[in-house]
């Protein structure tokens, strides 16, 4: 059985159309495909687990209940502050056969000093059913000093397993000047470099497609 574990953004949704299209992609490559609802934020509403650390071991969680299952191959597929997760864990968890970083940040740039004096900031996302209504979320600053803790561009220098990093050049979010120091970092990365699309293509069926279509190159070399 090969196991694919999609991890969103941050506080993103698993149920949004990129991972849709993206898991239907992977089943049809012969994928058992888990869309990972980091520390269960959208299915309990709880933001104070939420932390990069507590989701890392939520993908090992996942990785080892797979254990009776036969696993030949276990990929990670994380998009945003996923692909920065699915690097890490990629690096940190041996059971992991390759990763795919989705318009990944080398390291987080929003220190705890800039956050809200009560100790959390105020995050909203929107429904996955319906764009125009929101879901916000109280996310405790022990988040950004955790954070603070990984990067990316170290890690990345340390993975010695199939490694694609695809770079969105319209990105605003995450620019990508910012993912080209993960190229630089990484040894022989496979590197998908996409014009006139963004961060957030998840809005578009179409570039969803077209991303699903470079992640199957990349799984098919």
């Amino acid at each position: 059985m090969k196991l694919a574990i999609l991890l969103p953004g941050y506080i993103d949704s698993p149920d949004y159309l990129h991972f849709i299209v993206i898991q239907k992609g992977l089943q049809k490559l012969g994928y058992k495909v888990v869309r990972l609802d980091p520390c269960g934020l959208w299915g309990g509403g709880d933001a104070s687990r939420y932390s990069i650390t507590n989701y890392l071991k939520d993908i090992k969680d996942v990785i080892d209940k797979s254990k009776g299952e036969d696993v030949t191959e276990i990929i990670l597929v994380g998009h945003s502050i996923g692909g920065f997760v699915s690097i890490i864990a990629g690096e940190k968890y041996k059971e992991v056969s390759k990763v795919i970083a989705l318009c990944p940040p080398a390291e987080f740039d929003n220190p705890p000093i800039k956050w809200d004096n009560n100790g959390y900031r105020i995050s909203e996302r929107d429904l996955p059913e319906d764009s125009k209504k929101k879901r916000v979320f109280r996310i405790p600053v022990s988040f950004a000093y955790d954070s603070f803790t990984y990067n990316a561009a170290e890690t990345v220098k340390r993975i010695e397993k199939p490694l694609m990093i695809l770079i969105a050049l319209e990105d605003t979010i995450v620019p990508p000047s910012e993912t080209e120091q993960l190229v630089k970092a990484a040894k022989n990365p496979y590197v998908v470099r996409v014009e006139k699309m963004g961060h957030d293509f998840r809005f578009s069926e179409e570039e969803c497609f077209i991303v699903v279509e470079k992640i199957e190159m990349f799984l098919k070399r």
